[in-house]
Order: C-alpha cells, then structure tokens, then sequence
C-alpha cells in the first residue's frame, strides 16, 4: 500500500508469532502518520495495537519487523517504541521505505519532530542461545556495563522443529553464529517477493552490506513489563531462540530494514569445542559462525568462541570451582600446511578464554593479505583442584661472574597449605658489565587474569571496539599473523630477569602455580681468565 493511501483512522490488522512458529493477527489502528525529518528517520506510521495476542503484553522487541495489513494491502512494519506504559502505541515504517531508498512524502503527513526523537528500535536487542551458567551471568554482565540490550535465551525446544515458511509474520533471525551457540537479533519477516526478503523495519546495526545467517526463529512467549523503559531493560520482548534453521544469508543492513534472500546460505566457519576431565567425560560443542571479514566486520571468533570455551568446560564441570587446564586452539588456513595456534597449561579458566579471544581478534579483523580460516578448533582437558605457590623471599650469592650459573634459594607459601623452599638456577648474562650492581627479579607465571578483566574483553567485543586497528604492530602476512598467534604460548612456571632483560624460564611447572615477585642485588664480576 502506498503510504500516500494510508489514513488516520484506518482499522487494520498486524500479524506476529506469540508462542512457537504458529502466526497470530491482532488489530491494528492508524493513529496519524508522521512525515520525515531531516537527520532523524523516514516518514513512520503511528498505530494503536489490540486484540487478545497482545491486550496482556503489548508490543515490545521481537515483533520488529510484524507487517501491518489494511484493505489486505502491506502497509509496513511495526519498528519502533516510544516508551508508553502498557507498550500499546508504536511505530510503522512504511513498506516503500525498506523496499525503496526514497518513498514519495505524503501530503497529509503531519510534522512531530518530538515524537521521532522518542522512538527506539524494537529489535536491536541480540539474543543469544546455548548459554547457561557462568559463561550467561559473564555475558549478561558484559551487556550491562556496554550498555547493550541482549537476552540470554533457551536453545531450540526438545526434538527441534521443522524449518518454517518465512511469510509475512514469520518470526526470523540475522545470526552472528548458529549451532550449539547461536548469537543474533529476532524478528519478524514484513514482506517476501520470490525469494527476495526484508525484514524489521529497522536496522540490525546498520553497517550496510552484511553476510549474516538467514534463521528462522522459535518463540517461547512474550515477556511483559508494562513500563517500556529500555535503558533500565523494564521493557516487554519475546523470549526466543536463536538456533532456528538456516534458510539463507541476510545481505542488506540499512536504515529501514535488512534485507536477504532465501536459499544459499552465507559463507562461514566451523568452531569445534571439545573438553575432557580426568573421569572420561566429555561436552562437545559445534556451531558455524558468519564470516563477514571480506566486509570488515570479522566473523564473530573473539567473542563466540572464547564464551562457547567457558559454556562446555561448566557443563563439564558443573561448577567453576577451582581447575588446571591444558588448552589447544588450532586454526586450519588454506594458505599454511599447519594450522595456527598454540598450546597452554592454565590454572584459571579465565586465562584460557583471554587467549582464545586475543587469537579471535587477531584473526577477525588480519586484512593485509588473502586468509581463508577452514575449520577452528579448541581443545581443553580439565583437571579439578589448583595448587598456588606464592613466593614470599629470595636468598642467593652477592656476587656473580658473568655467564656463570648461581642458585637461587626461594621461600614459597602454599595456599591453605605449608611454606618450603625450593631452589633454581638462573644464567648470569655475558653482556651485564662487570663491577657493576645489577638487579635480579624473580616472578611466577601462573597467570591471574580476572574475571573482571574478562568481562571487560567481552564489553569491548559488544561495543564493537576489538580489532581493526592497523599500524605498524599489525601482522603483514599470514605467516606473521601465525607467529603472532603462537606468540600467545607460554610455559608456566618461574621466570628470573636481570635488570630489564627479556625474562628467562628457570623452574617449569605443570601443576603449580607459581606467583609474587622477589629481587635481589648481584654485583657482577669479570670472567675469569683462561
């Protein structure tokens, strides 16, 4: 319907899914229709929505995108809040505006600059399945400080669906990942010709060309709040999953709607989790995540995998108690006979999850030569307990000659447990200069990352901050990339340094965790003459 025929008054009907993929209709009315201003958005239609689909809830996100039918023609879409008690009253962008770039302005259109400025979109909340637990409540967390609506919703219903017929009313996704952990934005599908389709009514994040996994999505219920208050999240949204069925690839992003088609699916990655305990059990995870990095906008790897690390090792674990981990990455390219990587022994969960997203990151946004990532891999053994030595004092000779081998006695403390001494030895450089005091230090390396510094990798990731930074410390090459990433294996244990030296292993370790720092003063002598 040309928005030049819609009126005031009009009495029409919206269409939506409520509970699963069954479609509902609800009434509808025109209340006025709101020209566009400069700067701000197109032409919208206001309505009033009723009808026993939505008397008990309102409309809130995940009925963006629910076409609007008056004289059984596609008005357009409902798309925007206003913050109304009761969540009655919204938003339509009219069909011409998603389905053309400028839509001819009607002449009864009346101004209300106020009103524009009030509107939110109503699906730009993501929605994020396959997540429970720790790896939800870091996530959840992340989303809050970022200042960024996002839902942590069930998986798929037990035994699955079958794929959906996206109509007009059909709940669809733009996913950033599907599989066991499935990460997109929900709505509605407003028109479908052949097997071109738009949706929302809105943007998604409004980046233009995209290569987003076209899904089907399935819908719980609807949640009320009755306030319609986003900043505080008191608003009413659907609970839905995200891991629908594949139907084709989202290709369009813009002000109005996305846009996609149906059939070929986007091109992707596969992420394969696995992790193992000492008792033989084991928790697998498979999802596929959209590879949009020939666009720039990377292929989710920093932000998926890392929390698809965390989700299977607390399902195997069934608590995030105390554990060691011995964690692989691996990432098969076409352009290396190897894959990239490393391997490392960790004694916090969290380190594990920091490398794994600096490695994503690393590989989301490399752009200085072709890289064709084929399959990406994680494996993690888990072992239940930790054992943390802090070492408290350091004892050893005041003087050394050069290039000589001192021991170094240390005085550690165990954690809920009992001080001993052990001893290591440490190299005296050649190159120090005789007759001079130099300064030894003496750390752990154990790790220590924090759950609070991983929830602020996760904000980044949310506020689209990680990655495209260029400049001189970006890898050239894919080579460099590899080295890079492998420059992210460590061998814990305890680490000696003279003055501001590259530190040196002195004492590796498998089972503990050595931490704390202690220095020493040495004066250093000449070689001795042969």
């Amino acid at each position: 319907m040309p928005l030049s025929e819609v009126k005031p008054g009009m009495r029409c009907t919206g269409l939506s899914v409520i509970r699963g993929t069954e479609i509902s209709s609800f009434n509808v009315d025109i209340v006025d229709v709101i020209a566009a201003e400069t700067g701000l958005s197109g032409p919208r239609i206001l309505i009033r929505v009723s009808g026993p689909a939505v008397d008990d809830t309102g409309i809130g996100p995940g009925f963006s995108g629910s076409p609007v039918y008056c004289d059984g023609h596609n008005a357009g879409a409902i798309s925007e809040g206003l913050g109304e008690y009761g969540n009655e009253v919204a938003l339509a962008t009219p069909i011409e505006e998603m389905i053309r770039d400028r839509p001819p302005q009607p002449a009864s259109a009346r101004h209300d600059r106020t009103l524009l400025r009030a509107a939110r979109p109503l699906g730009t909340p993501l929605t994020v399945s396959g997540l429970t637990g720790r790896a939800a409540a870091l996530v959840r967390e992340a989303a809050r400080r970022a200042q960024t609506p996002l839902f942590v919703a069930p998986a798929g219903p037990v035994g699955g669906y079958g794929p959906v017929d996206l109509r007009p009313g059909a709940s669809v996704a733009a996913a950033i990942s599907t599989g066991d952990l499935a990460l997109g934005a929900v709505g509605a599908v407003t028109y479908r010709d052949g097997e071109d389709l738009w949706a929302f009514g809105h943007p998604f994040e409004e980046l233009g060309k995209r290569a987003l996994f076209l899904q089907d999505a399935y819908i719980y219920t609807v949640i009320q709040n009755p306030l319609g208050i986003q900043d505080f999240g008191a608003i009413t949204y659907k609970l839905a999953s995200a891991d629908g069925n594949v139907q084709g690839a989202v290709t369009s992003d813009k002000a109005d709607a996305i846009a996609g088609k149906v059939g070929t699916p986007p091109g992707s990655i596969p992420l394969h989790i696995v992790a193992r305990n000492s008792a033989g059990e084991t928790v697998t995870q498979d999802s596929l995540l959209a590879d949009e990095r020939d666009l720039g906008w990377g292929a989710g790897i920093s932000f998926v995998a890392p929390l698809g690390l965390t989700q299977a090792v607390g399902r195997l674990m069934r608590d995030f108690a105390p554990s060691t981990v011995r964690m692989c990455l691996r990432i098969r390219v076409r352009e290396l006979r190897r894959p990239m990587g490393f391997c490392n022994q960790y004694f916090s969960v969290d380190d594990a999850v920091s490398d794994v997203s600096q490695a994503g990151d690393l590989v989301d946004f490399f752009s200085l030569a072709p890289l064709h990532v084929e399959r990406i891999a994680i494996g993690a053994r888990v072992r239940r307990g930790l054992k943390e030595d802090v070492i408290l004092r350091a004892h050893g000779p005041r003087r050394a000659r050069q290039g000589s081998r001192i021991r170094v006695g240390l005085t550690v403390q165990r954690r809920r447990g009992a001080r001993h001494r052990i001893s290591v030895p440490v190299r005296v450089p050649r190159s120090l200069k005789p007759g001079q005091v130099h300064r030894l230090t003496i750390r752990g390396g154990g790790g220590g990352f924090s759950e609070d510094a991983l929830v602020e990798e996760l904000i980044a990731v949310l506020d689209a901050e990680l990655g495209g930074g260029g400049g001189s410390s970006e890898p050239k090459s894919v080579r460099a990339l590899a080295r890079r990433i492998h420059a992210l294996q460590r061998v814990p244990g305890i680490y000696a340094r003279f003055d501001r030296r590259p530190p040196r292993l002195v004492r590796r370790s498998g089972d503990v965790s050595y931490e704390g720092r202690v220095r020493l003063k040495v004066r250093v002598t000449p070689r001795a003459r042969r």
